[in-house]
């Protein structure tokens, strides 16, 4: 499975992103889903709106095989990461892309019926 989100870095700035040197995206880099699921849970408990948290929590759960679990994630990214640029990622894919953009690539790959998000 290709994670499109993979490792998303927030910028580091107010109280939206998460450090690129966290435990959390070492994890996600490691393949360690259920470590990296844990971090960004602690961290959206504490700010349920960021959407790089959001987005990061819902690829822990994508890596886990709980889509069940992602899809409430990556929805709420298209709402709150709609005019948000990734500032970093690890998938040149996402280069130049919003957070409901990336949000809505993996919804529809791993949903397959979303005609549009």
């Amino acid at each position: 499975m290709a994670l499109l989100a993979f490792a998303l870095m927030g910028a580091g700035c107010g109280s939206i992103g998460v450090d690129p040197a966290s435990d959390g995206y070492k994890a996600l880099e490691a393949g360690e889903y259920a470590k990296a699921r844990d971090y960004f849970w602690a961290m959206y408990s504490k700010n349920p709106d960021d959407p790089f948290v959001e987005l990061n929590l819902a690829v822990a759960y994508d890596g886990l095989g709980r889509m069940d679990l992602a899809e409430p994630f990556y929805r709420q990214v298209l709402d709150n990461g709609r005019n948000i640029a990734a500032p970093a990622t690890r998938n040149a894919d996402n280069k130049n892309k919003t957070l409901a953009d990336i949000a809505c690539t993996d919804l529809r790959r791993d949903l397959q019926d979303l005609a549009n998000c």
